[in-house]
């Protein structure tokens, strides 16, 4: 019985740093990959963790999460939201502000902190 416990543990253990990590086996369907705090992107859920292991992708349209964001933010919960940056300049980060605009938009931030973000200019 003690040994069944133990596996048990072990399973869920793995299961947690793997949604943590990568999202990829309770995390397949949208809702389930939401329901772990994470945003369902093609074939994969990007959990928040992917910035630090530098693979959040690249997003088609990441003005749709601005909402999510305030200053004071962690670096992290930006790129987490918006996706890899398109060009990284000193402070500023820049990212598109969605297909077909052919503008961008950045976020200032300073000390890993999001200082302000500058909205996309109208076409």
């Amino acid at each position: 019985m003690r040994g069944l416990i133990i596996f048990g543990v072990a399973v869920a253990a793995i299961l947690i740093i793997e949604e943590a990590t990568q999202g990829s086996v309770l995390g397949q369907g949208p809702s389930a990959c939401r329901a772990i705090g994470g945003k369902p992107a093609i074939g994969r859920c990007v959990t928040p963790a992917c910035y630090w292991q530098g693979d959040c992708g690249q997003w088609a349209n990441p003005t749709q999460w601005l909402d999510r964001l305030k200053p004071g933010d962690p670096i992290s919960k930006v790129v987490f939201w918006l996706g890899d940056p398109l060009q990284r300049d000193g402070e500023y980060f820049s990212w598109s502000c969605g297909k077909p605009n052919s503008h961008t938009f950045r976020a200032v931030i300073r000390d890993e902190r999001l200082v302000m973000l500058e909205p996309c200019k109208p076409e």
